[in-house]
């Protein structure tokens, strides 16, 4: 901004400059060019005005003089002027000197000397001068006049061309454009160079950063945006750290819980053989319900700390889903029947190929049968079916629980649902859910046909 205003500040002020300096100029480009083109004897060149205002005051200074007198000072002229054609008529009508001796009346009458200024007025050959002597005609003292050929009028010392004057004045008003146009290029430049880093991450998918320029704003601005960068690195960086330790902390744990778990588990088996009151039993059972989630838990934290370090083995290759959704329900069913929920299986028909990994898949399978066992078996419902969705085969799933928004006892953390997004994701599968308080539905189908 300050450089901006400077030059606008040096345009003001450069204004009153730029008017004589646009008349020098003209007037040094015509004496060093134009003059040349001059016709070599027009070495005399002179003001009209000057030669008017002499001219008027001579005729003043003759008053009262005789003849003889006016004849000295016109031929005084005719020394300053040669070239110059000078006379003088006297009251009487007589001209009384022509330098040089010319063709003018002897005698002049009123038609004559009417007939002369007419003549003079729209020559564009000579330039004549009538003055009366004394300067006034209530003198009658005659008139004298002095023609000059308008070729010595052409140019003088000070004069311009409009023209190159115009030219001039363009010239410096491109001048101040070309500096304003720069000025303003700049700031697009560095602008731009910006705007691209912002648009052009890294390797670590972060903007690049910039050089910074000059310290204006703009250089204020490229210096918080590389602040910026160095921000968002370390925030990476601690982030990564921090993804990292949780999941070598999940991992640890995972190990170091299973084995109290089993020895836990081991015991109840034995405590399970021993005579206990109905009381009793109903205690251990509880307890074995809860072991079994809680070791589904740990199971879940470990496959899910597997999926997002990205160290869960996926092996694709075409397989018949239908296939693997049968024989799932087919282990499911028992558990269904005993849980009160009734399968409706429409499964029949040509074989469902797609590339999937079997463990991987029937994985998911489990985890959303598992979900549906423990939050919706009040619907007394399952459903597994196949429709056309969107142009593709899908694979349905749905209950007649209470919905997924619902409270339920048995409702975690949803590692479960976690775990069978990304699977599916794993696989270029995709899950879409639709639910409410009179079920659920699921639909599984590839992101790519």
């Amino acid at each position: 901004m300050s450089r901006y205003l400077l030059i606008v500040l040096a345009a003001l002020m450069f204004v009153p400059v730029v008017i004589p300096l646009s008349f020098f100029a003209s007037w040094l480009v015509k004496s060093a060019v134009i003059s040349e083109n001059e016709p070599k004897e027009n070495k005399h060149f002179i003001r009209r005005e000057y030669l008017t205002d002499n001219w008027h005051t001579a005729a003043k200074q003759l008053a009262d003089a005789t003849p003889d007198q006016i004849d000295q000072r016109l031929k005084l002229f005719k020394q300053k002027y040669p070239f110059a054609s000078i006379f003088w008529v006297d009251h009487s009508g007589i001209t009384r000197l022509q330098l040089p001796p010319g063709s003018r009346p002897v005698k002049w009458s009123n038609e004559d000397a009417i007939q002369y200024m007419k003549a003079s007025t729209g020559n564009s050959e000579l330039f004549a001068v009538l003055a009366f002597i004394g300067d006034t005609p209530t003198k009658k003292q005659g008139f004298m006049v002095i023609e000059i050929p308008q070729s010595y009028f052409q140019q003088n010392g000070v004069a311009s061309d409009p023209s190159l004057f115009a030219i001039t004045l363009l010239l410096l008003f491109a001048f101040f454009a070309g500096i304003s146009y720069l000025f303003f290029r700049g700031i697009r430049t560095r602008l731009l160079t910006l705007e691209s880093a912002m648009h052009s991450p890294g390797e670590d998918g972060l903007p690049m950063k910039i050089h910074t320029g000059r310290a204006d704003e703009i250089g204020l601005l490229e210096q918080s945006f590389n602040s910026m960068i160095d921000q968002l690195g370390d925030s990476r960086r601690r982030e990564q750290e921090e993804e990292l330790l949780r999941k070598r902390l999940i991992s640890n744990l995972s190990h170091d819980l299973r084995t109290p778990l089993t020895v836990i588990g081991s015991h109840l088996y034995s405590l399970k053989k021993e005579q206990l009151t109905d009381q009793g039993k109903q205690s251990l059972s509880l307890m074995q319900d809860k072991m079994s989630d809680l070791d589904h838990l740990i199971d879940h934290l470990l496959s899910y700390n597997l999926l997002t370090s990205g160290k869960y083995a996926i092996h694709r290759k075409p397989q018949d889903v239908l296939r693997i959704v049968r024989e799932s329900a087919a282990a499911w069913y028992p558990l269904w029947e005993k849980e009160g929920l009734s399968p409706d299986i429409n499964l029949e028909g040509d074989p469902l190929i797609w590339n999937v990994d079997e463990q991987a898949f029937r994985r998911v399978l489990d985890n959303l049968f598992q979900n549906i066992v423990r939050h919706a078996r009040s619907g007394g419902y399952i459903g597994l079916d196949t429709e056309i969705h969107h142009g593709r085969p899908t694979l349905i799933i749905t209950d007649r629980g209470p919905g997924m928004l619902s409270d339920s006892s048995g409702k975690g953390a949803g590692l479960g649902l976690s775990i069978v997004q990304l699977l599916l994701k794993e696989m270029d599968l995709g899950l879409e859910i639709e639910s409410n308080g009179s079920g659920t539905l699921m639909r599984i189908a590839p992101l790519t046909q």
